[in-house]
């Protein structure tokens, strides 16, 4: 490529394409491809480094052999003539030759043994680091040593870029944090016991957790429609359920409850729609506007052992005999199954009384029924039990 002065019309496109892949991350390495035509640069790479955890985020490359980028990250980033010396001019656009001669370039590790044989013999340098919320972001372009080093002109277009990259460094960070919040945030509906469902305000499935998608798959009472909408097997519940989802857009709406009748003949399912987040019906058609909980009243609880076993200081024996009371189970069936003596168990029962301050079995049953170790998931949560 040739060095040439980069126009004010190219700088301004480069400019505008920067905010775009700074919101769309997969348009990084072709912003890449084009700031490094504007800038005539025959390779660009664009990464940032999270100084806390030392995570990278390779952004975009162009024309950069993935070999060496990743050559680059196991090992020569440590011994990176240009990224070190940089690092302590942070927010400056800089060449190679600010940083370091020509001499000492090429007798470098990273020259000849990453550049020379992996990027067609990256030599020349033009970019900057910057320093932006506890990240270290690099942004540069290259030449092989035929081209010829870049002149201060492109320096100069790329300081102008600088206070871009910074900002759109920023855009990124903040929507990455976005994105881990709302990923913690969903995998803890996947902890819950219960069916739990994000949908639109056409009653749209946004998410759902794994107890509401084996609840949808058995298709008996609840399910999706062609169009990926909730559906009751009776038109009247259908329509009386997407009512209860559209009244959460509505200021003064506070969504409801309903029973929806299961083809199986089993006890209804029970459902409780609730708002979800600002009211209103603007751009709505997209975004979650209501929780959908699901209860399968044939569904026995089931405690998580070690939850059992910490709230009430149970033994293994007696956390065991509780989930299978919780499981409908009478004591004789417990005794066949477990190979235990009668005897046994009621020792185990007096201990659970105690422990949980009950004293018949029916209140023993409704006290753990209702208690936090049915809330979660089995296999949901932690415990050291």
């Amino acid at each position: 490529m040739s060095l040439r002065e980069p126009s004010a019309d190219e700088l301004e496109r480069v400019i505008a394409g920067l905010y775009d892949a700074a919101l769309q991350p997969g348009l990084w390495p072709g912003w890449q491809a084009s700031a490094a035509r504007v800038l005539g640069s025959h390779t660009a790479l664009a990464a940032m480094q999270d100084t806390r955890t030392g995570e990278v985020d390779l952004l975009g490359m162009h024309n950069f052999n993935p070999q060496a980028v990743a050559l680059y990250g196991e090992y020569y980033h440590k011994h990176d003539l240009w990224a070190q010396r940089a690092l302590a001019r942070p927010m400056t656009a800089l060449r190679s030759a600010d940083l370091c001669s020509d001499e000492e370039f090429a007798r470098s590790e990273i020259y000849n043994e990453l550049g020379k044989p992996y990027n067609d013999g990256a030599f020349h340098f033009v970019g900057a680091v910057l320093q932006v919320e506890g990240h270290v972001g690099s942004f540069g372009f290259q030449n092989p040593r035929a081209a010829g080093p870049f002149q201060k002109r492109h320096a100069e277009a790329v300081q102008l870029l600088v206070p871009h990259l910074a900002r759109a460094m920023r855009m990124r960070i903040r929507l990455r944090q976005a994105e881990a919040d709302r990923a913690t945030m969903l995998s803890v509906l996947d902890m819950v016991a219960h069916g739990v469902a994000l949908v639109t305000r056409e009653a749209r499935l946004v998410h759902a957790n794994q107890a509401a998608w084996a609840l949808l798959g058995k298709k008996d009472g609840v399910s999706l429609d062609a169009k990926g909408l909730f559906a009751a097997a009776k038109p009247g519940e259908t329509a009386a359920l997407r009512r209860l989802i559209d009244e959460c857009t509505v200021p003064a709406g506070g969504g409801g409850v309903a029973r929806l009748t299961r083809p199986s003949g089993k006890r209804p399912f029970e459902v409780l729609v609730a708002p979800l987040g600002a009211r209103g019906r603007d751009d709505t058609s997209h975004r979650a506007v209501a929780m959908v909980f699901l209860r399968d009243p044939e569904a026995k609880p089931r405690p998580v052992p070690a939850l059992l076993r910490e709230l009430y200081r149970l033994t293994p024996g007696e956390a065991r005999l509780a989930a299978d009371l919780l499981a409908d189970r009478s004591l004789l069936e417990i005794a066949e199954a477990r190979r235990l003596s009668r005897e046994t168990l009621r020792t185990q029962l007096k201990a659970l009384f105690l422990k949980t301050g009950t004293n018949r079995q029916s209140e023993l049953i409704g006290f753990l029924a209702t208690g936090l170790a049915v809330v979660l998931r089995d296999g949901g949560a932690g415990g050291s039990g």
